[in-house]
């Protein structure tokens, strides 16, 4: 979940990429660009019923309630999402994104087969990310979710191996906020986990893989986790 929230959108051009091409020309022209600067939220007229495509940039979205974020997506180039949804969407960075109305991408799906095929991959790797999200949450304790996502993070480059460099990518907060913690919780949690030489910090939302079994242990696997 990539941070960029994590997982590759799949195999095969992306939606953006089928816009950006002649075949997808005409349907490009039917959509509204906007910017978002960071930190910035949609706004209550771009939460009519459409859809979009980040074209650069990254945006998290994300429930809230009662003072409390529980991240669900990081969405980055290329993937597409609704905001006829109960999510609050945010820009990470600065971001640029395409708009369109849902019921008319709906009705150009028949006649755009490489569209049908992007969004497919982009809802199931975002669907995939969702259940990974309710599964640690309801069986797992915090140590067991950091252990988990390091381990995705992990599987991203290479096979899993002690003096592996784990790229995280996120801040402790939003580390927090996809894990169902809070900043203070998770914090204590990886520096449990540096205290007992499973990982050690490498700079900036890095970290050195130690001990590779105690790792998949408090993540409560025998292989690693998808």
């Amino acid at each position: 979940m990539t941070a960029s929230a994590g997982m590759a959108a799949g195999a095969g051009p992306s939606l953006l990429d089928f816009l950006n091409s002649a075949d997808g020309a005409a349907l490009r022209s039917r959509f509204q660009e906007k910017t978002m600067p960071k930190g910035a939220l949609f706004r209550d007229q771009d939460r009519a019923d459409r859809v979009f495509v980040v074209v650069s940039g990254r945006l998290r979205a994300y429930l809230t309630a009662e003072g409390r974020e529980l991240s669900l997506a990081y969405l980055t180039e290329g993937e597409i999402f609704s905001t006829h949804t109960r999510a609050e969407i945010a820009a990470v960075e600065d971001t640029r994104l395409l708009l369109a109305e849902r019921r008319m991408l709906e009705s150009e799906l028949a006649h755009y087969p490489p569209l049908r095929a992007a969004i497919i991959r982009v809802l199931a790797r975002v669907l995939s990310q969702a259940m990974t999200v309710i599964e640690d949450l309801a069986f797992h304790d915090v140590r067991g979710r950091i252990a988990r996502y390091l381990l995705r993070c992990a599987r991203r480059d290479e096979k899993v191996e002690v003096g592996q460099i784990i790229r995280v990518g996120l801040s402790m907060d939003e580390l927090a906020a996809l894990l169902g913690s809070t900043r203070q919780t998770a914090s204590t949690e990886f520096n449990a986990l540096i205290r007992e030489d499973v990982i050690a910090r490498h700079g900036r939302q890095h970290f050195i893989l130690r001990d590779t079994a105690k790792l998949r242990a408090a993540a409560g696997v025998a292989e690693d986790v998808s």
